[in-house]
């Protein structure tokens, strides 16, 4: 079975490709209509459809707010504010061949240039 990821509106939407290519069932948030939801609908629409969450906010890495046994998993991007979508889809390209799909479920990703780390429940 696929792995199902969505990615949160403040993901370029040219990273859909990316995860497709690595054989990932991907969603993007702007092509269900949910581009100006709040973080709160987008992590119950993850859940709902058992997806791993990839975002921008960190705020979403909070196990305060999310624990990790209440959603499937979160990837969080810690880039430079900078960063295109070209660059930013090759740290998701490098990270997605370095990473095994067992390893983010369930868990709580940083993605910092250069390093991941995980968070596990």
């Amino acid at each position: 079975m696929k792995l199902k990821v969505f990615l949160d509106a403040n993901i370029p939407y040219s990273s859909i490709d990316i995860f497709e290519k690595f054989n990932y069932d991907v969603q993007h948030a702007r092509k269900i209509g949910m581009a100006n939801d709040p973080d709160e609908d987008i992590i119950e629409y993850a859940i709902k459809h058992n997806q791993i969450l990839l975002t921008k906010d960190i705020g979403l890495g909070n196990i305060l707010n999310y624990p990790l046994k209440s959603h499937h998993g979160a990837v969080i991007l810690r880039l430079p504010f900078y960063f295109t979508a070209k660059q930013i889809n090759e740290v998701l390209s490098e990270f997605l061949k370095s990473v095994k799909e067992e390893e983010i479920k369930n868990s709580i990703t940083i993605i910092e240039l250069g390093r991941y780390r995980i968070r596990k429940g």
